[in-house]
């Protein structure tokens, strides 16, 4: 059974009166419940915490936060007139770009280049989609090991698979790709690093990771359902994307702690639901 949504959205919603430091996931979960959840309530307090969030965000340099940073200003940006937010995003794009020659760590290059691609909208797409996808073939290429995954880092001889993170991250990532480039080899080693990974995912104790492999299995089952993607494309004949989110979504939910476990496990259930949605049903 999954975890209440408008609970999750009650307990955000406290930190943010509460005037908790902004959190960028926290803030994303409450502007996607506001955009369509038609809750007119969230709007004062959503308001108020994201004046905070672009007062503070330039204080977090590590490249996932910024990342999470750049995720809810593009959000917000599309909903939004105020030209801060759209001035952040593309200074965060601009920023998160610039470490992509530098970046070794799976991880960090898969996060820092999907939000970029995600931000399209307010980037220099033509610089942006080359430059990102020049890297996502580095990195992820280059840390790629047939029958194994992904690798943790560029450089790592071990073959050793990298974390379940790394592949969730790197699978996202390669996804968005595709939707942009259309180039099936980036959708089908999405879905081959989340085969090859499934039973660490599936047991992973983080829940932020566990909430990652959801959206990306939405979005793999979306592309199943595509005829012409299925014959055009290898996939696992066998696969039961769905199946595996919402069973992912009923293990964590009595893990659901603090406000930002919250905060995850809310957006990873709007994935699912909006998933369900598009099938014809009613989750």
């Amino acid at each position: 059974m999954f975890a209440d949504l408008d609970a999750m959205t009650g307990r955000v919603l406290a930190a943010v009166e509460r005037g908790d430091p902004p959190e960028a996931r926290a803030l994303r979960f409450l502007l996607r419940e506001y955009r369509d959840g038609e809750r007119g309530d969230l709007a004062d307090p959503l308001g108020v915490a994201l004046a905070a969030a672009l007062d503070c965000y330039a204080d977090d340099t590590a490249t996932f936060a910024r990342a999470e940073w750049l995720r809810l200003f593009t959000e917000a940006a599309a909903i939004s007139d105020d030209a801060r937010v759209s001035d952040s995003a593309r200074s965060l794009i601009a920023d998160l770009a610039a470490e992509w020659p530098t970046l070794i760590a799976v991880g960090d290059a898969s996060t820092s280049i999907d939000a970029c691609l995600g931000a399209l909208p307010l980037a220099d797409a033509e610089r942006i989609v080359p430059l990102a996808v020049d890297h996502i073939e580095r990195v992820v290429g280059g840390a790629y090991r047939p029958g194994l995954g992904v690798v943790h880092a560029l450089g790592d001889r071990s073959q050793a698979r990298g974390t379940p993170a790394d592949q969730v991250l790197a699978a996202s990532a390669l996804l968005t790709a595709f939707e942009i480039t259309g180039r099936l080899p980036y959708s089908m080693l999405a879905e081959e690093l989340m085969q090859l990974s499934r039973g660490d995912v599936e047991a992973t104790a983080d829940l932020a990771v566990g909430c990652g492999a959801v959206a990306v299995w939405c979005r793999l089952a979306a592309l199943h359902d595509d005829a012409a993607y299925r014959g055009a494309a290898v996939i696992a004949e066998s696969a039961d994307y769905d199946a595996d989110a919402c069973r992912m979504l009923e293990r964590i939910a009595a893990r659901v702690d603090t406000t930002s476990d919250a905060a995850v496990y809310g957006i990873a259930i709007g994935e699912w639901r909006a998933r369900a949605h598009a099938r014809g049903e009613t989750p």
